[in-house]
């Protein structure tokens, strides 16, 4: 059985963002073609990424010599020249360009790109915003453990609505999409043969329907981040922002 075809991004403007962003998709194992009009640009990543060409990308035999119609998706990560973008949306228009990605600097931009029938826009530092917003507001989650770009095992502090609550009245599957996995719970114990006391925590191994939840216990829950998010507004009745 011959190995899966691997996806392939054209990424044009190795700025800051486009050149952080091309290094993450090469070592994700995307096939990296970097494109920009500065060879200093792509000196910096050219060990990275599967290929570079240092090119006009608003001249469309130059683009169209790339064959960027065949790639998976071609992504404009220019920042300030904002001209510029409109005229590198048109050439991959002209030259039959199915999936483009555009970034945009500010919000009126973005609408623009999106009149353009981009669907696909990014905003940057709106984005950054809202991971900061919802860091910030989420400070009852603590560790994480990633297990893949969707999903994670991540540890939250049982949300004050289900304090005195049966695990099994929650229904954590049906209703918020999370696995709860067991729950750790801080118990004070003797130490020093009874002259003195410690927290120690504790998991209960694996919650039954009728175990009760108590305050300042941890839920260790399996799923996606959205979810996460949505289990804690719900229950706080904060709307709550996604991290990513």
């Amino acid at each position: 059985m011959g190995s899966a075809r691997k996806e392939k991004y054209a990424l044009i403007g190795m700025g800051d963002f486009g050149s952080q962003l091309a290094v993450t998709l090469a070592k994700k194992g995307i096939e990296v073609l970097a494109i920009d009009s500065s060879m200093e640009h792509l000196e910096e990543i050219k060990d990275v990424v599967e290929r570079t060409v240092c090119l006009d990308a608003t001249e469309e035999k130059a683009l169209e010599s790339q064959a960027i119609e065949e790639f998976d998706a071609v992504i404009i990560c220019i920042g300030d020249e904002f001209e510029e973008t409109l005229l590198i949306v048109t050439v991959l228009r002209n030259l039959g360009v199915k999936r483009i990605i555009a970034r945009a600097t500010t919000t009126r931009h973005a609408y623009i790109l999106r009149h353009l029938d981009i669907e696909e826009v990014i905003l940057p530092a709106v984005d950054a915003a809202y991971r900061l917003a919802n860091k910030l507001a989420l400070q009852d989650q603590f560790n994480r453990l990633e297990l893949s770009s969707e999903y994670e095992i991540t540890e939250v502090r049982v949300p004050a609505a289900f304090i005195g609550k049966k695990v099994g009245d929650i229904h954590f599957r049906e209703d918020h999409q999370v696995v709860l996995i067991t729950i750790k719970r801080i118990e004070t114990q003797p130490h020093f043969w009874g002259m003195a006391t410690r927290d120690v925590d504790r998991f209960i191994g694996i919650p039954q329907p009728e175990t009760v939840m108590e305050k300042d216990d941890i839920l260790l829950l399996f799923g996606n981040r959205k979810a996460f998010e949505d289990l804690l507004s719900q229950s706080t009745g904060d709307p709550g922002l996604s991290q990513g």
